[in-house]
């Protein structure tokens, strides 16, 4: 589905990735965790475009490396949550999921918002007026509603509540359920990743530093929080 191969990237002059290679599987969850400033986020921009990158990324084999940003959302292959959500707070919370659309996809709206009874309660409220979580699950429903063939996730669990938390990662496992979706979830919270995900990648300093089948239990408890950079218990 989605392959980066030997990716480097550049924040001006500073580097920010050293040959990043990984790969998701269609149909796969998988989690990139670490801890902040590791180059999870980079990653993302990198996949969307939107930093400058060498190496190669490709989208079910097609080389995608020198495709525009826009390009790459056009047809509807990649939808992006990115971590701080990007609501438009004076819009109602319809008007934030529909936004962009076209009538093709409107009339996706109700089985998304089957996904989220509480979004379908508040509908027509404006954004500014949702709780945090409530803001995350919009999101979610925005990039969802286009049916993406691969969604990617930036830190959804960051700043919520545990409850609302174990909401968000009970959505993506149906998303996989009802559409057969690729998730690539950008995650420090290890505890909560590998619940849900098939494979999980460290990233340290730009690079990926290990590959975990989320099914190793021992590899995974074996990783020390020294190791980690993160609280595995978090």
């Amino acid at each position: 589905m989605i392959e980066l191969e030997d990716v480097k990237a550049w924040y001006g002059a500073s580097q920010a990735l050293f040959g990043v290679t990984f790969r998701v599987k269609p149909g796969e969850l998988v989690a990139l965790v670490g801890v902040n400033g590791a180059g999870k986020t980079t990653i993302v921009r990198v996949i969307s475009g939107l930093v400058r990158s060498s190496g190669q990324i490709r989208l079910d084999g097609r080389d995608i490396t020198a495709t525009p940003a826009h390009q790459r959302f056009r047809q509807g292959d990649i939808a992006v949550v990115l971590e701080g959500r990007g609501m438009l707070p004076e819009l109602t919370v319809i008007e934030n999921i529909v936004i962009g659309l076209d009538g093709r996809h409107k009339d996706r709206l109700d089985e998304v918002l089957e996904l989220f009874p509480v979004l379908r309660a508040r509908h027509s409220e404006r954004v500014s007026n949702l709780s945090g979580g409530e803001q995350q699950m919009v999101a979610l429903a925005r990039a969802i509603v286009r049916r993406p063939r691969l969604l990617i996730l930036d830190e959804p669990s960051l700043g919520l509540a545990p409850l609302v938390v174990n909401e968000v990662y009970a959505t993506l496992e149906k998303l996989r359920a009802q559409f057969d979706m690729t998730i690539l979830l950008i995650e420090q919270n290890i505890a909560m990743s590998r619940k849900v995900a098939d494979r999980l990648y460290l990233v340290r300093s730009g690079r990926i530093a290990r590959e975990l089948d989320a099914t190793d239990v021992n590899a995974l408890e074996s990783l020390s929080q020294s190791a980690l950079g993160i609280d595995g218990n978090r």
